[in-house]
């Protein structure tokens, strides 16, 4: 199924952005809203699940510049148009699935994602958030 996933995302990455922010309804103000919920933190540590090409980061991005994100995405042309997009900006992307790669433990801020886990099953999603639940600092 990744792999179906991967070859579905990466045949529409030309138009990707425009698509989602401008066919999805209240997007563009969904966007905004998820970068005002992260941490405003001076050189906070984000980890984005699914983060594709960053759509959820660029409103972030102008509200905290100094943000560390770590971004996990399946497809690795959805990478390199992030990467493109946020030169110069404090990145570390990884091309594979959240389920299989072990995440960091306790470096994390916050987490965030943004239309990628309803791809996946609740049980899935459970064990998922078990991992990223142990990858987020103490408060």
């Amino acid at each position: 199924m990744l792999e179906r996933m991967v070859d579905f995302f990466e045949s529409r990455l030309s138009g990707y952005d425009e698509h989602m922010l401008k066919n999805i309804e209240g997007a563009e103000e969904f966007y905004k809203y998820t970068a005002e919920q992260l941490p405003m933190k001076s050189d906070g540590k984000i980890f984005d699940l699914g983060c594709g090409t960053g759509l959820e980061l660029e409103g972030y991005f102008k509200l905290n510049p100094t943000a560390h994100i770590t971004g996990r995405d399946l497809s690795k042309a959805m990478l390199n148009a992030l990467e493109m997009k946020f030169k110069g900006k404090n990145l570390k992307l990884i091309n594979g699935s959240y389920f299989e790669v072990p995440f960091e433990n306790k470096i994390y801020d916050a987490a965030v994602s943004v239309e990628s886990l309803h791809h996946f099953t609740r049980t899935e999603k459970i064990e998922l958030y078990k991992k990223l639940f142990s990858a987020l600092k103490s408060i």
